[in-house]
C-alpha cells in the first residue's frame, strides 16, 4: 500500500511537471492581474470621454486574453497590466457643454456653417446639434458670388437674390432671424468662385474702371439685399478672401505686402485692376475699393478673411496690409469714426503635426498689431499631412471614423515617408490615439482664444460632423459620422478640465484699473495733448463709469459657479472707449490678453 502511495505521489509530480510553462504563469498571473481587471470593471463608461475609454478598454481586453492563453509569458502579462494601470490613469472626465455658445457667451460667438434647407431642422439630430451649441451662421458656399450672381464677361449681371426671393440664402438668413442667430457674410470678393460678369475672368480683357463699376454694384446689391429684407441679421462680412499667395511662413525685412498678392494669372481683379492703372494707381487698389464700398452700403462690422495665418510671414504681410489702408481710409475719410477694415478672419484649416498652438498664438499677436479685431474662421483640424494625405481618401466610400481606423488606416496616402509615418513613428497604432492628440489640440487652440477673447468676435467650424466635412478622410471636426461626440467636442466643452490645468483667473477691478492695465500693455501714458488741451484717460474713464461698477451698460464682473471674476465684455468696453478716445488719435492700441491682466489662479 506504502509503495503504491509513493508512485502514485511520484506520478501526479511528473505530470504536474509535464505541463506546459505557460499554463503555471498564466495561473499566478491571473491572481496578480485580476485586481486591475476588476478596478476597469467597475468604472462608469458614461463618465469618461470616449477615446480615453476605448483606449483602456482596448488594454483591459489585452490582460483578459494574456491572463488566459496559456502561451502567454510573464514579461507579457505584466507589460499588458501595466498598460491599463496607465490607461485607466490617464482617463479623462467628460465634462461636455449643453450649449457650446452658453458656454463662451461671455467670451466670443460660437459658429458653425450652413450647407442648404435643414440644417437646422430640430427633428434631426443635426438640427438639434446645430440649435444647442451655435449662436451664428456662414453659408458654406450660398453667399458666395458664383451663387448670388450670374453671367458671363461682357453681359450684365443677374442676381438670385430679389424682393421675395426664396435663394438659400434667404432661407438661411431667415433660419437664423428665426431662431436668434447671427449671420455672417462669406464673401464678397474674391477671386475663386466669381461669375465672370464681374471682373471678366482670369481669361478677359476688363479695364480696371469696368472691374471697379461692376465691383461696386455687385457688393451694393448683395449687402443691401440682406440688410432690408432681414435687418441686423447678417451684422459681418467677408469683404474681400484670400488675396495673398498661398504660403509665407517667412519674410524679410521691410517686405511690401504688395509684393505677395495673386496676380493676374490667379485673380481676374488683379488683373482688371492692372488694365488701365493711372498714375499712383496699383493693382492692389482692388481691396480698398470693395472695403470702401461695403463701407458705403452696410453697417455691418467688415472684415478681411485669409488661410494660414498662422504662418509668421502671411500674418504680418496681412497686418502690414490693414494697418495701410486704414490710414489710408482715415486720411480721404476723416468724419467716419469708425476703421475701413474693422477685422481679420483667421481661416483655420489646421494640421495637428504642422500647426502647433504656439504658431496660432503669433499669429494673433502680429494681426492685433494692426488694431483690429479678429474672427477664428473655418475651424477644423486635420490628422493627416499634408493636404491630400488622406489614408482612405476623402470619398464617401473610403471613410472611417478616427475610433474605427486600424494601424493600416492611419498610414497617410501622400507625402514623405516621415509625413505618411507621421503617427506610426511616434508609437500610436490606431485612430483612438490621434483623437486624442486631436482633443488636446483643440483644447490648447480654446485656451488661446479664451486669452485673447476681448478680441475675438467669434469662432466658427467648419463644419459639425466628419463625414459631412468638406475633408472627411482627415476626420477634423467634432463629432462622428453618426453625431456622437469625439474627444474634441469635450475638449472644447472645457479645454482646462481635458489638459487638467488651471483656468486663468481675472479678478473684477474698477474701470480706471482696467484702463490702466490696457495703457501700460500698450506703453501709453494715462496723461494725453489733444491740440492746446489734454486731459487724462483714467480719470475720463471713471467719469464714464455708471452705478454699481457699470460701464457702458456692461457689469464688471461675473459669476463662474461660485467664483466672482472680471466681465470680460467689460473690459471690452473701457478697450473700445480709449480706442476710439480722441486723445487716443495716431495710436494703435491693442487690448492685452487675459494673461496680462490675470491675478491669481481659481
Amino acid at each position: 500500500m506504502k509503495k503504491t502511495k509513493k508512485f502514485l505521489v511520484l506520478g501526479m509530480m511528473v505530470a504536474l511537471l509535464a505541463q506546459p510553462f505557460g499554463t503555471q504563469v498564466s495561473a499566478n498571473a491571473g491572481v496578480h492581474s485580476q485586481p486591475v481587471l476588476d478596478k476597469f470593471e467597475a468604472l462608469d463608461e458614461t463618465v469618461y470621454t470616449p477615446a480615453t475609454y476605448r483606449l483602456a478598454s482596448m488594454e483591459y481586453q489585452k490582460v483578459k486574453e494574456l491572463t488566459d492563453n496559456p502561451d502567454a509569458t510573464k514579461e507579457e502579462i505584466n507589460a499588458a497590466i501595466n498598460a491599463l494601470k496607465q490607461r485607466i490613469a490617464e482617463l479623462k472626465v467628460q465634462n461636455g457643454s449643453a450649449s457650446l455658445w452658453q458656454t463662451y457667451e461671455d467670451y466670443f460667438e460660437i459658429g458653425n456653417i450652413y450647407s442648404g434647407p435643414g440644417n437646422l431642422d430640430p427633428s434631426t439630430v443635426r438640427g438639434a446639434l446645430t440649435n444647442d451649441h451655435f449662436n451664428s451662421l456662414t453659408a458654406e458656399n450660398h453667399m458666395k458670388p458664383d451663387n448670388l450672381s450670374y453671367g458671363n464677361a461682357g453681359e450684365e449681371g443677374k442676381f438670385n437674390i430679389f424682393k421675395g426671393s426664396n435663394h438659400v440664402s434667404d432661407q438661411l438668413v431667415r433660419e437664423a432671424q428665426a431662431t436668434g442667430k447671427t449671420v455672417h457674410g462669406h464673401v464678397l470678393v474674391w477671386h475663386g468662385q466669381s461669375p465672370n460678369w464681374v471682373n471678366g475672368g482670369t481669361g478677359g480683357n476688363y479695364t480696371r474702371a469696368q472691374a471697379k463699376k461692376n465691383m461696386e454694384h455687385y457688393i451694393k446689391t448683395a449687402v443691401e439685399h440682406f440688410d432690408t429684407n432681414y435687418p441686423g441679421v447678417v451684422t459681418s462680412w467677408d469683404v474681400v478672401n484670400e488675396a495673398f499667395v498661398d504660403g509665407v511662413d517667412t519674410i524679410s525685412e521691410g517686405a511690401n505686402w504688395k509684393d505677395y498678392l495673386r496676380e493676374s494669372n490667379q485673380s481676374a481683379w488683379f488683373k482688371s485692376y492692372s488694365n488701365g492703372m493711372k498714375a499712383g494707381e496699383d493693382p492692389s487698389d482692388f481691396i480698398y475699393d470693395a472695403f470702401v464700398f461695403a463701407r458705403k452700403y452696410t453697417d455691418a462690422k467688415l472684415f478681411y478673411n485669409d488661410f494660414n495665418m498662422y504662418q509668421d510671414g502671411k500674418s504680418k504681410l496681412v497686418a502690414m496690409m490693414a494697418k495701410e489702408l486704414n490710414a489710408r481710409y482715415k486720411k480721404e475719410y476723416p468724419n467716419d469714426p469708425r476703421q475701413l477694415i474693422e477685422g481679420v478672419g483667421m481661416q483655420s484649416h489646421n494640421y495637428i503635426m504642422d500647426t502647433p498652438p504656439s504658431s496660432v498664438e503669433r499669429g494673433i499677436l502680429n494681426l492685433l498689431s494692426a488694431g483690429v479685431d479678429l474672427i477664428i474662421s473655418e475651424l477644423d483640424l486635420f490628422a493627416w499631412f499634408p493636404w491630400n494625405g488622406e489614408p482612405t481618401g476623402g470619398s464617401l466610400a473610403g471613410y472611417k471614423d478616427l475610433r474605427d481606423r486600424g494601424i493600416e488606416d492611419i498610414i497617410a496616402s501622400n507625402g514623405t515617408e516621415e509625413q505618411r509615418n507621421y503617427w506610426i513613428n511616434r508609437g500610436i497604432t490606431n485612430g483612438s490615439e490621434i483623437e486624442v492628440v486631436q482633443a488636446e489640440v483643440y483644447a490648447e487652440y480654446f485656451r488661446i482664444y479664451k486669452n485673447y477673447a476681448a478680441s475675438i468676435d467669434r469662432v466658427t467650424f467648419w463644419g459639425l460632423n466628419d463625414i459631412q466635412s468638406w475633408r472627411r478622410g482627415h476626420n477634423p471636426l467634432m463629432f462622428n459620422s453618426d453625431f456622437s461626440p469625439k474627444d474634441a467636442f469635450f475638449a472644447v466643452s472645457d479645454p482646462e478640465g481635458y489638459l487638467g490645468v488651471d483656468a486663468y483667473y481675472v479678478k473684477p477691478v474698477p474701470a480706471p484699473k482696467v484702463a490702466e492695465t490696457i495703457l501700460s500693455y500698450n506703453n501709453l501714458k494715462p496723461s494725453y495733448k489733444n491740440g492746446k488741451k489734454g486731459g487724462n484717460f483714467i480719470s475720463e474713464v471713471a467719469k464714464e463709469m455708471g452705478p454699481k461698477n457699470v460701464f457702458q451698460n456692461e457689469q464688471k464682473s461675473i459669476k463662474t459657479g461660485k467664483i466672482e471674476e472680471s466681465n470680460p465684455a467689460y473690459r471690452k468696453a473701457v478697450y473700445e472707449y480709449l480706442k476710439s478716445h480722441p486723445g487716443m488719435e495716431g495710436q494703435v492700441v491693442i487690448m492685452p490678453p487675459d494673461t496680462f491682466f490675470e491675478t491669481s489662479k481659481k
